[in-house]
């Protein structure tokens, strides 16, 4: 089936597709939400800017796809091959990822907030800037991946394998869970605080009375976050989201707010 044809099936009413195989595979820009392709060959398929939400792609081969600004929020890609896919900006809040294939994927940009990545293989994948707060990553193996600038708030990463990640400037808080991980291959289980410990020259804790002075937090999701006492002194803030935080004596002199949501703020000299 090529690319049009499905289209045309889609807008005729159909949704069921399963175990087609897409040839002339450009479909950049396609409006399917609720499509349903389990066991499909999709591999070297464009779907930038197409919107799949609600989605079914379990067990689908996507590996080398361009999926660029793709919306799969709400889908379900369960053991999914995304292998060298390119996912910059995707939109997968929600997302179920349960054993997915991400290896080398370049996930930069995207929004993962809520999504299930239990048991994912995720070996030298690209996750800067993104956003993966109150994701499941557990037992995720993300061996020589990159979480640099991710967010990490209220992530869970137990049982991750987290063997030679980069994990400059990445948020984290009281709330990201690191229990059983292995941090460095050879070196045994770390506990959590171990952990901490080794992230504290590298990444961003935020939470009450956090020394962030001079912190690139530019378009960083700090909402609902307890900032009270926070020393954001000449930080970075362009561009962040402060809806709901709590900004109680923190100290916000020479910081660049430009761009930044104060919507709901509680913030007190």
């Amino acid at each position: 089936m090529n690319a049009k044809e499905l289209i045309q099936r889609y807008t005729a009413g159909e949704r069921d597709f399963q175990g087609v195989s897409i040839d002339q595979g450009n479909l950049e820009g396609a409006i399917l939400p609720g499509i349903i392709l389990s066991n499909c060959m999709l591999c070297s398929t464009c779907l930038g800017n197409a919107n799949l939400q609600g989605a079914i792609l379990d067990n689908a081969r996507l590996d080398l796809a361009d999926l660029t600004n793709i919306n799969l929020e709400n889908a379900s890609l369960r053991n999914v091959n995304l292998g060298e896919t390119i996912l910059a900006a995707a939109h997968l809040r929600h997302v179920d990822l349960r054993r997915a294939l991400l290896s080398d994927a370049v996930l930069i940009d995207a929004d993962l907030r809520g999504a299930n990545l239990e048991n994912a293989r995720a070996f030298s994948t690209l996750f800067d800037n993104s956003n993966l707060r109150e994701t499941n990553l557990t037992g995720t193996e993300l061996v020589e991946g990159s979480l640099k600038k991710a967010n990490l708030q209220g992530t869970n990463l137990s049982n991750t394998d987290l063997s030679f990640v980069n994990f400059s400037g990445c948020i984290y808080d009281a709330e990201t869970v690191f229990d059983d991980c292995l941090y460095q291959a050879g070196y045994g289980l770390p506990s959590a605080e171990d952990i901490y410990s080794a992230l504290r020259d590298v990444a961003i804790w935020v939470g009450p009375g956090a020394n962030l002075e001079g912190c690139d937090l530019s378009n960083a999701d700090l909402s609902g976050a307890n900032l009270s006492r926070a020393n954001l002194n000449q930080a970075n803030l362009n561009g962040a989201n402060f809806t709901k935080a709590i900004l109680s004596h923190a100290n916000l002199s020479q910081a660049n707010l430009n761009g930044s949501n104060l919507v709901f703020c509680k913030h007190h000299a």
